[in-house]
């Protein structure tokens, strides 16, 4: 058995237990209610600046992925990508490790969902661009 313990304080959530045997390779990490509560604390910095413009919701966390969605006017706007930018900085700056967009999608409503995980694990963020021309879209990958 693994136990995974809150590194940042300990609380009766602080301990995750896991179903493995354990041994040498038994890793001490931060618990999955942490990663949240740091993307939480993300996305309230990220509206405090941006929510005028911007909206964010968290779909999924884990301790190297954070998946948002992205809506609202910025979605409109030829600089997106920089609010993406700014969140993966403010990420980070919660989180204690850089992070970086590492893809992202554009959604039939015009929203976007964006993958960030920390800059150690990402080469080079997967774009998608949307083209619609005559009320037909064109999707690309690059």
């Amino acid at each position: 058995m693994r136990i995974s313990l809150c590194l940042k304080k300990f609380s009766a959530h602080a301990i995750e237990v896991i179903g493995r045997p354990i041994g040498v390779s038994s890793l001490i990490r931060p618990c999955r209610v942490c990663f949240m509560e740091f993307a939480e604390r993300a996305v309230a910095r990220f509206r405090e600046i941006f929510g005028a413009e911007a909206e964010v919701e968290i779909l999924a966390v884990g301790p190297e992925l954070v998946k948002a969605k992205f809506g609202g006017n910025m979605c409109y706007t030829c600089g997106t990508y920089d609010y993406f930018e700014d969140f993966a900085y403010i990420l980070g700056d919660e989180a204690g490790e850089e992070w970086a967009v590492s893809g992202y999608e554009q959604l039939d409503g015009g929203e976007y969902v964006v993958e960030f995980r920390p800059r150690r694990l990402v080469g080079r963020a997967v774009r998608h661009v949307r083209i619609v021309l005559d009320g037909s879209a064109f999707d690309l990958r690059v």
